[in-house]
C-alpha cells in the first residue's frame, strides 16, 4: 500500500512539474486526447482494468477511472521511461505506441471518477 501511495505522490509531483511546461504542448496533448479513437482505449482497457477496477481502488492499485487524460499520458510516459518505479507498469507502458496510450488516456478521462 505505502508503493502505490508513493507512486501517486511521485505521479502527483511529475504532473506538477509538466504542468510548467509549454502550453503549446499542453493544447497539442489536449487536442490528441480529444481526437482519439475512444472506442479503441475502451478495447485496449480489457488489460488495464484486470488491476485497476472500473469500481474504484481494489487491493491498493489505484483507480484510473475519471483521470486526467493529460495526466494520464504523463504517467504512462514515466513508466516508459522507467522514471517510475513499479516493472508491472513499466512493461505495460512499454508495449504501448504513443496512439495506443492517447486512446486510453481519452477512454479513461470519460469514465466517472471513483
Amino acid at each position: 500500500m505505502r508503493h502505490y501511495f508513493l507512486t501517486l505522490v511521485g505521479c502527483s509531483i511529475l504532473t506538477a512539474g509538466l504542468a510548467a511546461s509549454s502550453a503549446h504542448a499542453d493544447d497539442a496533448l489536449a487536442a490528441k486526447i480529444a481526437g482519439a479513437d475512444v472506442g479503441y482505449g475502451e478495447y485496449l482497457a480489457g488489460e488495464c482494468v484486470t488491476c485497476h477496477q472500473k469500481s474504484g481502488v481494489s487491493r491498493g492499485i489505484p483507480s484510473i477511472a475519471g483521470m486526467d487524460g493529460q495526466a494520464f499520458v504523463s504517467i504512462m510516459a514515466a513508466y516508459r521511461k522507467k522514471e517510475l518505479d513499479n516493472k508491472v507498469m513499466q512493461m505495460v507502458a512499454g508495449r504501448l505506441d504513443d496512439e495506443q496510450i492517447v486512446s486510453l488516456a481519452a477512454y479513461f478521462s470519460k469514465l466517472p471518477p471513483n
